[in-house]
């Protein structure tokens, strides 16, 4: 039998704990990119995208407001 291995960068950050995953409810989130819009467009704005390690589900956080959205394909 084969077990997929999946790698995970050193410089990847988890979630904040108080957040699990609402499809397989692990607290497994890893963060995969932060962004950080132009100063031209005023205040910038954070947005920070996560990956599920278990079950892939991808989601967004906005640490201004504290809220996280799953995201959909």
């Amino acid at each position: 039998m084969e077990f997929a291995v999946r790698q995970v960068s050193a410089r990847s950050h988890r979630a904040p704990s108080s957040h699990r995953c609402t499809v397989c409810h692990e607290a497994a989130l890893v963060l995969q990119r932060r962004h950080v819009s132009p100063e031209r467009w005023g205040e910038p704005l954070v947005t920070e995208f996560y990956e599920c390690d278990c079950c892939d589900t991808r989601y967004t956080y906005s640490p201004a407001e504290d809220r996280w959205k799953r995201m959909t394909l």
